[in-house]
């Protein structure tokens, strides 16, 4: 069976606890999206929501699980990875393959992604 990983990295300000883990989501390598995955996310335990504005490959995530983007004009917003690495194009256009691991991270827009880039992340972690 293919499949891929989503980890969700939120503040411990509005989730507990601050991540969520769902492995072994069933993929068709290079036809399911990032999009896809979070749509079949919500068999998780407990299920991941998640709101979107757009359609077709230019659709993007505003909110998991209620937390939006700049929530209360606090300059957060969700960004995502693919093992590791930021994709050049957005979550409804990027092909998954077998084993590809996702994250998405709520991070302020000034941050960057430099903390994803540190040893101690947990997308770091083997």
């Amino acid at each position: 069976m293919n499949s891929a990983n989503l980890f969700i990295d939120w503040s411990s300000q509005f989730h507990n606890p601050p991540w969520q883990a769902c492995d072994y989501i069933p993929i068709t390598p290079n036809q399911t999206s990032v999009f896809n995955l979070m749509n079949d996310a919500s068999s998780c335990n407990p299920p991941v929501k998640f709101t979107f504005e757009g359609n077709g490959d230019s659709a993007y995530l505003t909110s998991i699980d209620g937390v939006e983007n700049n929530q209360n004009g606090n300059g957060y917003y969700w960004v995502f990875l693919v093992n590791g690495k930021m994709a050049n194009v957005g979550f409804a256009a990027y092909k998954l393959s077998d084993n590809d691991s996702v994250v998405w991270d709520y991070k302020h827009f000034s941050s960057g992604m430099k903390q994803a880039n540190q040893p101690d992340h947990p997308l770091n972690k083997q």
